[in-house]
C-alpha cells in the first residue's frame, strides 16, 4: 500500500504514464491538459509538490517537471500488475514460438528470450534453474567422436539434460555403457544433490581402491554431476536497449553490456524469482545491482507440477513500458508452464 490518498495516487499515475511514453520531466500543465483528472492546474501543482516531499517523485532542475523515483514506479506498478492481460492473439503467437523449440529445457528457455526481447524491444532474459532437487533416474553415455561423449541425464520427472563431456581415454560405447549400468544402480531413487555427494564420498574412498573401471565410473560421474548446481542465463536482444535514452551515456550503455557479459549478477536476480510466486518485479535499485540501477527487471518463475525449470523475463530502462512488458512476460511463461506440464502428465 502507497499511503496515498485517491487524488494522489491518480496525479503519480499520470506523471508515471507520461514519462514513460516522452522520457521528458512532466509539469503540471501537461497533468491537466493530456489527463482528465478533475483538478485545477493549481492544485494539481500542490500534489505534485506533496508527492516530492514523499519521495515518490522528484526534480532533476530546477526549472524542469518531476520524474518518478523508484518508489513512484513501484506504486505504479503494483497498481498495474494485476489489470494487465495480452490478447488472445498475441497469446497464440507465443504458445506457437515456444512449442516449435522442443521439449529440453535449455532451447525452450533460449527460444522464450528470443521472443521476450523481440516483442518488448528490451533485453529478453531467461534462467535455467538448478537440477539439485530432482531425483535421478538413467544416465546414458554416447560416443559421438574419439573424443567427446554426449551424456543423457534424465530425472523421475523425465526431463532430460544433456551434456557433452571430453573423452581423453578414446572409451568405447561398450565400456561407456557398462560405466552407465554401475552409475545408474548406484545413484538409484537419490535427488541430483545427493548423487553428487555419493559420487565425491565414493571417489575419497577409491584412493584406498584398486578397481579401475570403478575409478573411471566414479570419475565420469562427478564430471557430469560436478555444476549441475549453477543455472545457466541466456540473454538475447542486446541491442536493443542502445535506442533508449537512459542509454546514450557511454557509462550507462557499459555497465550494463558488462552485465550481460558476466551475468553472475543477473543468475542472482533470477535465482531469487526462482523461490518466488508469480511476476516479480525489480525496480532500480531494488535488485541491488548498482552498476545497473537505472534498469528495472520483470521475471516470472517457471514451475511444472512440482518442478523448478527457471525463470523468464526482461530487462530494460527504468522508464520501460510495464503495462506491455508485464503481460507479454506473464504470457511467455504461462505458454512454457502448459508445454511441460503436458509433456510429465504423459510421461509419469
Amino acid at each position: 500500500m502507497s499511503g496515498l490518498g485517491p487524488r494522489s495516487e491518480t496525479i503519480l499515475n499520470a506523471i508515471v504514464s507520461e514519462y514513460i511514453y516522452s522520457g521528458e520531466p512532466v509539469g503540471s500543465r501537461t497533468v491537466s491538459r493530456k489527463f482528465r483528472v478533475g483538478l485545477s492546474a493549481a492544485t494539481i501543482r500542490n500534489i505534485m509538490c506533496d508527492l516530492t516531499e514523499l519521495g515518490f517523485i522528484e526534480q532533476p532542475h530546477v526549472s524542469a517537471g518531476r520524474v518518478p523515483t523508484d518508489l513512484g514506479y513501484r506504486v505504479y506498478v503494483d497498481g498495474l500488475v494485476s489489470n494487465q492481460k495480452l490478447n488472445s492473439d498475441d497469446e497464440a503467437s507465443i504458445a506457437s514460438s515456444i512449442k516449435t523449440a522442443g521439449l529440453d529445457v535449455r532451447d525452450v528457455l533460449r527460444q522464450s528470450s528470443l521472443i521476450l526481447a523481440e516483442l518488448s524491444r528490451q533485453a529478453g532474459v531467461s534462467i535455467c534453474s538448478p537440477v539439485d532437487d530432482q531425483t535421478f533416474k538413467t544416465i546414458e553415455f554416447i560416443k559421438i567422436s574419439n573424443d567427446r561423449i554426449l551424456v543423457v541425464l534424465v530425472s523421475t520427472t523425465g526431463l532430460v539434460q544433456n551434456k557433452v563431456i571430453y573423452d581423453e581415454d578414446n572409451l568405447d560405447q561398450d565400456s561407456l555403457e557398462s560405466y552407465g549400468r554401475m552409475l545408474n544402480d548406484m545413484l538409484k531413487d537419490l535427488d541430483l544433490r545427493q548423487a553428487r555427494e555419493r559420487i565425491e564420498h565414493e571417489l575419497c574412498l577409491e584412493k584406498t581402491r584398486f578397481d579401475l573401471i570403478l575409478a573411471k565410473t566414479l570419475r565420469l560421474g562427478h564430471m557430469i554431476l560436478s555444476d549441475n548446481s549453477l543455472g545457466e542465463v541466456f540473454v538475447e536482444g542486446k541491442t536493443n536497449i542502445v535506442d533508449d535514452p537512459e542509454f546514450c551515456q557511454i557509462e550507462n550503455l557499459k555497465a550494463v553490456l558488462i552485465t550481460f557479459e558476466h551475468k553472475s549478477g543477473l543468475l542472482k536476480i533470477l535465482d531469487k524469482t526462482l523461490r518466488a510466486q508469480g511476476v516479480q518485479i525489480f525496480i532500480g535499485s531494488e535488485h541491488g545491482l548498482d552498476q545497473i540501477k537505472s534498469c528495472s527487471i520483470v521475471a516470472y518463475p517457471l514451475r511444472a507440477d512440482k518442478v523448478v525449470l527457471g525463470c523468464v523475463g526482461v530487462l530494460g530502462p527504468k522508464r520501460m513500458d510495464y503495462s506491455k512488458v508485464v503481460p507479454i512476460v506473464d504470457a511467455t511463461a504461462t505458454a512454457i508452464t502448459r508445454v511441460f506440464k503436458k509433456y510429465l502428465e504423459g510421461s509419469s
